[in-house]
C-alpha cells in the first residue's frame, strides 16, 4: 500500500493513509487547500500497481459522477445572468413534450434545486443504456413520465432533471455542452484533465489513465454499458459523466473562493453566479415542508452540508459549506466561511466508501483549519 504526498505535513499524510489502509478502497486521490491554493495532494493505491495496470503517478483520472451536476449547472445560472433566460421561466418552451399536464409548471429553478418532480433514473434506464441510447433519447423518455409530485411541492433527487437542463442549455447556446464547458470553464482554468465525456478520438490514448470503478451489483453483468464501458465514459451524461482529477477540481474550488477569478486575475465565473448558486434557494419555496426548506437546503445545483444526515460532507465544516457527492465514491466541498476546500476521489461506490470518505474529510478539515488564519469577519 502506498500514499504519496505533495508537500504537506507528514503526520496528516500518514493519518490519511492509515484510514485508507483500514478500508477496502483500492485507489484514492485527495486534494485540499484554501483560497490561496492547494495545501495537500495525495495519491493512494492499495497495491504497488496503479489503476488499469499503470504505474502510480501516471495522471489518474476518475469518473466523478454527480459532482458533474453543479459544475455544468452554473452554466445555466450564467445564462440567466446574461439575460438569456430567467430561472422562474418554464422549460416547456424549449423541450418537446413538456407542454402538458404537470410538466408545464417545471422551471429552470425547479430543475436546479431537485424540486421538479422528475425522477432520478427512468424506469427503463437499464434498457436505454443497454442499447447505447443517446442523451436525446433520455430527454425524450423523461418527457413521457408523470412527475412524482407537482413542481415546487417537494424535494427529491432528480438526475433526469439535469438531463433536461443540459438539453435546454444546448438549445439556447447552440453549442454542445462538452464544448461549452471546455470553452468557458475547463480551458480558462487550465483543467486539462477534465471532460464531459471522453472525446472519441482520445479514448484509446486516455484509457490507461482512467481509474476503473468498482461496480455496484446492478451493473456487474452490464459489460458494455457500465461505468467502465466506452459507451458510458464517452456519452457525457450531464447528470454524472464527467471525468476529472482532484487537482482540476481543486482549481475550480480556488476559483470559486476567489469570486470567480483565475490565478491570473481573469473573471471566469461571474460573482453573482457563484453567490446565487451557493445560497439556500429552497428556503424561498413556500410549497416545500419546513424540513426541506431549512434543514435540507439546496443551492442551484450545489447542495449544502446536512450535519444530521448520513450524507454530511464532514462533521466540522460550517453551515455555509456547499458541495456534492458522486455515486462512484467521490466528494467535493467548499467552505466559504473558513475558505477551505476538499476533493476526495475514490473508485469504490458511494455506498461502500461513504464512511471512509467522511473520516478523511474530517481529518483534512481539522488539519487545514488548524494551520489557516481565521478569515476576517464581515
Amino acid at each position: 500500500m502506498n500514499g504519496q504526498p505533495d508537500s504537506t505535513d507528514s503526520r496528516l499524510t500518514r493519518d490519511l493513509t492509515t484510514i485508507l489502509a483500514g478500508s477496502s478502497v483500492q485507489f484514492a486521490d485527495i486534494s485540499a487547500g484554501t483560497a490561496a491554493g492547494r495545501a495537500l495532494h495525495m495519491e493512494y493505491s492499495a497495491t504497488e500497481i496503479g489503476a488499469a495496470g499503470t504505474q502510480k503517478n501516471s495522471g489518474r483520472r476518475y469518473l466523478i459522477a454527480s459532482i458533474t451536476k453543479p459544475i455544468f449547472g452554473m452554466l445555466a445560472v450564467q445564462l440567466a445572468s446574461a439575460g438569456r433566460l430567467s430561472l422562474n421561466e418554464p422549460v416547456r418552451e424549449f423541450v418537446d413534450g413538456f407542454n402538458r399536464g404537470p410538466l408545464r409548471a417545471i422551471t429552470f429553478r425547479h430543475l436546479l434545486t431537485h424540486t421538479s418532480g422528475l425522477p432520478d433514473m427512468l424506469l427503463n434506464n437499464n434498457e436505454l443504456r443497454a442499447r447505447h441510447a443517446s442523451l436525446a433519447e433520455f430527454v425524450s423518455e423523461t418527457a413521457r413520465v408523470t412527475p412524482e409530485f407537482p413542481a415546487g411541492t417537494s424535494c427529491r433527487y432528480s438526475s433526469m432533471g439535469f438531463a433536461v437542463l443540459a438539453d435546454v442549455i444546448e438549445k439556447i447556446t447552440q453549442t454542445p455542452l462538452p464544448e461549452l464547458l471546455q470553452r468557458d470553464l475547463f480551458g480558462p482554468l487550465r483543467m486539462q484533465d477534465s471532460w464531459l465525456g471522453i472525446p472519441s478520438g482520445k479514448f484509446e490514448e486516455l484509457q490507461p489513465t482512467l481509474v476503473p470503478c468498482e461496480l455496484p451489483i446492478w451493473q456487474q453483468q452490464a459489460t458494455d454499458w457500465n461505468w467502465n464501458s466506452r459507451y458510458w465514459r464517452s456519452l457525457g451524461a450531464p447528470w454524472g459523466g464527467m471525468t476529472s482529477t482532484s487537482n482540476d477540481l481543486g482549481r475550480l474550488a480556488v476559483c470559486m473562493l476567489n469570486q470567480g477569478t483565475s490565478p491570473d486575475h481573469q473573471t471566469i465565473i461571474h460573482p453573482l453566479v457563484i453567490s446565487s448558486s451557493t445560497q439556500n434557494q429552497t428556503c424561498h419555496m413556500s410549497g416545500l415542508v419546513e424540513s426541506d426548506r431549512l434543514h435540507r437546503p439546496w443551492g442551484l445545483g450545489w447542495r449544502f452540508n446536512w450535519p444530521d444526515h448520513a450524507t454530511c460532507f464532514s462533521d466540522f465544516v460550517s453551515s455555509e459549506a456547499y458541495g456534492h457527492w458522486g455515486a462512484t465514491g467521490t466528494l467535493m466541498w467548499i467552505d466559504p466561511k473558513t475558505q477551505i476546500w476538499c476533493v476526495i476521489l475514490t473508485n469504490q461506490p458511494y455506498e461502500a466508501s461513504q464512511k471512509v470518505i467522511q473520516r478523511l474529510s474530517n481529518r483534512i478539515v481539522s488539519e487545514v483549519r488548524a494551520k489557516t488564519p481565521e478569515p476576517p469577519s464581515n
